[in-house]
C-alpha cells in the first residue's frame, strides 16, 4: 500500500526586517515629504495671503512689510501672466481692460490735467497694482494646491489673531505712541472725536464675522454668537471705524436673510425692512442734532469738504467728467493739497466720486462692473453647505456698501483675494467636500487600480465629492 501523504508540521513565521535603504523605507521617506511640503505650504499661504489682502499696504510701522506689500504685485507678476494664460478665470477681458485703463492711460491723463512728471504719474498706480491678484492668487493657489481644510483653517486662524493682536496692542503700547501722524504711524491713531483707536487691517477679521455667521444659520450654537457679538465689541471700542463697522452689521443681515428658509427668510426680511425704516428716520433726525455734528466734528466737515472740492474740479470741464483728472502722489512735486490749497482733501474718503475724479466715468464704471462680476461669480459658486464660499459672498457685498464711503481703489487686494479665493474653491470642489475636515484626493496608481482599462495606461477619475446643491 502506498503511504498516506502527510502534511508538513506547520511552522513559526519570522517577520523580515528590511534592511536600511531597501524599497520598504520608501513610505517612511516619502511621509517625512509630504509633512515637510505641507509645512512649507502652510508658510507660504500665511506670508502670501495678508500681503494679497493688502494688510500692509500703509503700515508705515512695520517698514519690511510695508515695501514688501508695496511691491508684491510686481514680484507676483510671472504668476499673474502664467494665471492668464493658464486658467480659466471668468471675465478675464474685463479685468484685463481695467487694468489697461488704470495703469496704461490714468497716468497720461495726470500728466496732461495736473501737471505730473513721468516717473510721479507712474509711481500714482502703485495703490492699484492689486487689480492683477485675481489672476496671481488664484495662480498661488493652484500650483501650491492647497487643501481647502488648509486655506480654511489658515483663513480663520488669521481672522482670530486679528482680535487678539489687536486686544492685546489695546493693552499693552503705551499712550505715547498714538497721535504721532500718517508718517510716523498708520496703526496707532488719535483724533478729537474718536479718540485713540488702531487702525487695524480687518480683512480676515471681517471674513472671519461673515464665515461665523454663515456657520450659525447652517448648524446652531449659541458660541458662534458670542464670537460675532466679542469681534463687534472690539472693532467698537478699539477699531472705530464707524462705516466699516455698519457695513460688517449690515452683511451680517443680508447674510442671515440669505442663509435662511421658508418662514425664517420672510420674519429676517420683515426685520430688515422695519431696521432700515427706523434707521433712515433715526438719519433725518440726527443731521439737525448738533450732538451729531460735534461728535463727528471733523472727519464729517472734512468729508463734506473733499466732495465740494472735488465736484468743482470736475465741473470745470467736462472732459474730467469721461476720463478723470489722474492721481498724485505725496513724493511727487504736485500734490493735491498743493493743487487746492488745503491739506484737507481726501479722495479714499467721498466713495464714488473719488474714483471718478480720479479715473473718470469709464474707470469708475469698470471697477463697478468688477465688483459686480466678481459679486455674480462668488454667488454662482457658493454653496449651501459651504461657510467659506458664502462668507466670500458676503464679503463682495460688504465692499459693495462701504464703497459709498471709502474708495474702492484703497485696498483692492481685498476684492481680488477674495475672487480668488472663489475661484479656488470652486475649481477644488471636485476633491473637496465642503463638511469635511481633509480633502478627498486621488492618486494616478488608485486611478489604475480601480479602472476597467488595461493596467499599463490609466485615466484620472472626474470629479469626486461635489457639494450638494440643496
Amino acid at each position: 500500500m502506498r503511504d498516506r501523504p502527510q502534511l508538513a508540521r506547520r511552522q513559526r513565521g519570522r517577520i523580515l526586517q528590511p534592511s536600511v535603504g531597501s524599497i520598504a523605507s520608501v513610505p517612511v521617506m516619502a511621509s517625512r515629504r509630504v509633512t515637510t511640503d505641507r509645512h512649507l505650504q502652510l508658510l507660504a499661504i500665511l506670508l502670501a495671503l495678508p500681503m494679497f489682502a493688502e494688510c500692509f499696504q500703509y503700515m508705515v510701522d512695520v517698514p519690511p512689510l510695508y515695501f514688501l506689500s508695496k511691491a508684491w504685485p510686481m514680484l507676483m507678476l510671472p504668476l499673474c501672466i502664467w494665471a492668464i494664460t493658464s486658467l480659466d478665470i471668468p471675465y478675464k477681458l474685463l479685468y484685463i481692460t481695467t487694468l489697461f485703463w488704470v495703469l496704461g492711460v490714468t497716468p497720461y491723463v495726470g500728466i496732461i490735467q495736473l501737471g505730473n512728471d513721468t516717473f510721479s504719474a507712474l509711481a500714482t498706480t502703485v495703490k492699484v497694482w492689486a487689480l492683477s491678484s485675481v489672476f496671481s492668487a488664484a495662480g498661488m493657489l493652484v500650483l501650491l494646491r492647497v487643501p481647502v481644510s488648509t486655506l480654511r483653517r489658515v483663513l480663520l486662524g488669521l481672522g482670530i489673531g486679528t482680535y487678539v493682536l489687536m486686544a492685546l496692542l489695546w493693552i499693552t503700547v503705551p499712550v505715547r505712541a498714538y497721535g504721532g501722524g500718517d508718517a510716523v504711524s498708520k496703526l496707532f491713531m488719535l483724533d478729537p472725536e474718536r479718540g485713540y483707536r488702531i487702525y487695524m487691517p480687518m480683512f480676515f477679521g471681517t471674513l472671519l464675522i461673515f464665515y461665523t455667521n454663515r456657520s450659525f444659520w447652517q448648524r446652531k450654537a449659541w458660541w458662534k454668537v458670542v464670537v460675532i457679538a466679542v469681534a463687534f465689541v472690539l472693532q467698537l471700542t478699539i477699531y472705530k471705524q464707524r462705516a466699516a463697522i455698519a457695513g460688517d452689521g449690515v452683511t451680517v443681515v443680508i447674510g442671515a436673510i440669505l442663509s435662511a428658509r421658508g418662514r425664517r427668510m420672510v420674519m429676517l426680511s420683515l426685520l430688515g425692512i422695519v431696521a432700515a425704516a427706523i434707521a433712515l428716520y433715526a438719519v433725518e433726525h440726527a443731521q439737525q442734532s448738533a450732538y451729531l455734528h460735534q461728535s463727528l466734528g471733523g472727519s464729517l466737515t472734512t468729508r463734506e469738504a473733499s466732495v465740494a472740492t472735488a465736484w468743482d474740479y470736475l465741473r470745470a470741464d467736462p472732459l474730467r467728467w469721461l476720463i478723470g483728472v489722474g492721481a498724485t502722489t505725496r513724493f511727487g512735486d504736485v500734490t493735491l493739497g498743493h493743487l487746492f490749497g488745503t491739506r484737507s482733501f481726501f479722495l479714499t474718503d467721498i466713495g464714488w466720486l473719488g474714483v471718478m475724479f480720479e479715473y473718470g466715468a469709464i474707470g469708475a464704471v469698470l471697477m463697478l462692473l468688477m465688483h459686480l462680476a466678481g459679486l455674480r461669480a462668488a454667488a454662482r459658486w457658493s454653496r449651501p453647505d459651504d461657510c467659506l464660499s458664502q462668507a466670500c459672498v458676503d464679503y463682495i457685498i460688504y465692499l459693495v456698501l462701504i464703497s459709498m464711503v471709502y474708495s474702492v481703489v484703497f485696498t483692492p487686494g481685498e476684492l481680488t483675494t477674495i475672487m480668488a479665493i472663489s475661484y479656488y474653491l470652486n475649481r477644488e470642489r471636485g476633491s473637496y467636500r465642503a463638511g469635511s475636515s481633509h480633502p478627498e484626493r486621488w492618486s494616478p496608481r488608485h486611478s489604475a487600480d480601480v479602472s476597467d482599462r488595461p493596467s499599463g495606461r490609466f485615466t484620472l477619475p472626474g470629479p469626486f465629492g461635489v457639494a450638494n446643491k440643496g
